[in-house]
């Protein structure tokens, strides 16, 4: 089956599809003589841009910078992507996730490119061929308001079908980015009959499903929920705006054990207009000083590879162990499968 034959799968995604279109283009070059690099990208812009302007001040090469919105990222892109295979309007997708990398690997949509900066890179993180790189993680974490006891907090996904959460817990729509990934992992990992058991368990409980992990974020904040399942990034992004919320590590099943770590990845896309320039891009965001940085700024991501970051708490003093994924059926079924999960947590399951 063709992953994204999405109006087999979910009438809703032809919008995605549309609004996929709609990137913003934040800096153009001022004179079509000077050296460009066009990224496509599903990471949050605050951080991304800075990046992009570090990259600019010490390269030359402006960065022509299209990102999707939160509600269809990181599918959206990744659909436009596939619908300009082999004549790409750009050169690099750094995706902030790995799924959709993987299916567009499968599609024919990228090209080979080892950078040297890759060769510290431990190869759990890497294509065999050359057609990403993975660096810097997120976690999947639970976060938390003021009103809940630490002691009390979900230490794992089958603790959100506790009737004391029951309409009191958040997670985000499974058709895009880190929830469509993780949870149709989990699926892969523990089997459908006992991961739709668990995701109807949760629906039975009164879930809210929020469009996206900053969403959940947000209604734990704001008091409209006690706990969601969210990424590391958006729990810091609330704690960065002094909000009453912690959050922790979760995880998984009584079946699967361990943390759930998403890598940023980066790819080339094949015929790219600016190949020179795209490779001096994936140099400059594979350096470990790049690394580092996003460690410790914005996302305050987990490295791969030692990098002599400090990473924030609660993630600096975690024995983090993470699940393993398989890759292969993963690209082949996310999407079919967040389609699936979909239906069981919106209650159109029939």
């Amino acid at each position: 089956m063709n992953p994204f034959n999405t109006r087999a799968l979910w009438p809703s995604m032809i919008a995605c599809a549309m609004a996929a279109a709609l990137f913003v283009l934040l800096r153009q070059p001022s004179n079509p003589a000077e050296r460009t690099v066009v990224v496509y990208a599903s990471v949050d812009s605050d951080f991304a841009l800075p990046v992009f302007e570090a990259f600019t001040r010490e390269t030359g090469i402006h960065v022509v910078s299209r990102f999707d919105g939160e509600e269809t990222k990181t599918t959206g892109t990744a659909m436009r992507l596939e619908q300009m295979k082999g004549h790409p309007d750009g050169d690099v997708f750094w995706n902030s996730e790995q799924s959709l990398t993987l299916v567009l690997a499968n599609k024919g949509v990228l090209q080979s490119y080892v950078s040297p900066n890759a060769q510290s890179i431990p190869p759990e993180f890497k294509d065999a061929g050359g057609l990403w790189t993975g660096f810097g993680r997120r976690a999947r974490v639970v976060t938390f308001s003021d009103k809940v006891k630490p002691e009390d907090v979900p230490k794992s996904l089958d603790d959100f079908a506790n009737p004391r959460w029951k309409g009191r817990f958040a997670v985000a729509k499974p058709l895009y980015g880190t929830t469509l990934s993780h949870l149709a992992a989990l699926t892969l990992e523990i089997g459908e009959e006992k991961a739709f058991a668990l995701f109807r368990a949760w629906r039975a409980n009164g879930v809210i499903v929020a469009q996206g992990n900053g969403d959940v974020a947000e209604l734990v904040a704001n008091g409209a929920a006690d706990v969601g399942l969210t990424d590391s990034d958006d729990a810091f992004s609330a704690l960065d705006r002094h909000k009453p919320v912690g959050f922790s590590v979760i995880d998984q099943t009584a079946d699967w054990h361990g943390s759930f770590l998403i890598p940023n990845t980066v790819s080339m896309l094949k015929n790219c207009p600016h190949p020179a320039d795209a490779r001096a891009f994936i140099d400059y965001l594979l350096r470990p000083e790049t690394e580092k940085w996003l460690a410790e700024n914005g996302a305050r991501q987990i490295p791969v590879r030692a990098v002599g970051a400090k990473l924030a708490p609660p993630l600096d003093d975690m024995k983090l162990k993470p699940v393993r994924i398989d890759r292969a059926r993963l690209a082949e079924e996310v999407l079919t499968l967040g389609a699936r999960i979909n239906k069981i947590l919106s209650g159109e399951e029939k």
